[in-house]
């Protein structure tokens, strides 16, 4: 990551602003995917109406940078590379499995969501960061791996290879973006206690011959049979985020009540 903070100033790093973060439990994947773009889109509108009006970053805006965290009942989605390319019969065989199928405009190709997964979402103005798309991708990577080490996992990112790994073969997390205008949404999705049964149906990203794997099958391949359900996971995740970030991380309500009312409103 340090290549990544040579463009922020000691003072840009020391003014960035808070992120409130929220943990939603199970939600399904198609109502997360509408929250996501309508307060995507109240962010992108508020932002650029106030630099039309000349006012400056901290007027006028309701809406905070957010780190949404949840799970989603099982449902296997496609990314912009592979949107419209799976046959009907395809599509049909996964939704006979007792799953859901859902197409979007993140980043990478089909995986899986389930029970056990902790997915996240950062809702954030990347331009309040001072970050470049590609470097706030490697903060997402990083983020994920020191939440690994944090449980006794050795895992990184791969150059050419979306996602973060445990061996050159198997991959511990998705990681699947979309920018608009500075404003992020989708985002990363840890197996913790995932049932590795899902993947087997599927191509995970597209890659053949690479295979998912559990926060919890490695530890117990390891005899270290640590708590990874997502109640022992998600505050990891969000210290390391905000240790990658460089950022102030609280509780949504404490840093904009504003935005959780919108988040419930909109689910």
């Amino acid at each position: 990551m340090d290549q990544c903070i040579l463009g922020r100033t000691t003072d840009q790093l020391r003014a960035l602003p808070p992120i409130g973060y929220i943990y939603l439990g199970e939600v399904p994947y198609r109502k997360a995917l509408e929250m996501q773009t309508k307060l995507c889109r109240k962010r992108i509108e508020e932002i650029h109406d106030n630099t039309r009006q000349s006012l400056t970053e901290s007027q006028g805006r309701r809406l905070s940078n957010v780190l949404v965290l949840l799970q989603h009942p099982p449902v296997y989605t496609n990314g912009r590379r592979n949107r419209g390319k799976l046959s009907s019969e395809e599509i049909t065989r996964l939704h006979g499995l007792g799953c859901d199928y859902v197409e979007t405009n993140r980043g990478g190709e089909i995986t899986f969501h389930g029970p056990g997964q902790l997915v996240a979402y950062p809702i954030l103005y990347l331009k309040d960061y001072h970050l470049a798309t590609k470097c706030y991708v490697r903060g997402l990577e990083h983020t994920v791996t020191k939440t690994c080490a944090h449980f006794g996992i050795k895992a990184k990112g791969i150059d050419g290879f979306p996602g973060v790994w445990t061996s050159p073969t198997q991959k511990i997390a998705a990681i699947g973006t979309h920018v608009q205008r500075y404003v992020t949404s989708h985002g990363f999705a840890l197996n913790c206690t995932t049932d590795m049964k899902w993947f087997r149906e599927i191509v995970p990203c597209g890659l053949d011959g690479r295979t998912a794997v559990s926060m919890q099958t490695l530890l117990a391949q390891q005899g270290n049979p640590v708590d990874t359900n997502i109640d022992a996971v998600f505050p990891v995740v969000v210290k390391s985020f905000s240790q990658v970030f460089g950022c102030d991380v609280r509780p949504l309500s404490e840093v904009s009540p504003e935005t959780l009312d919108a988040i419930h409103r909109l689910l």
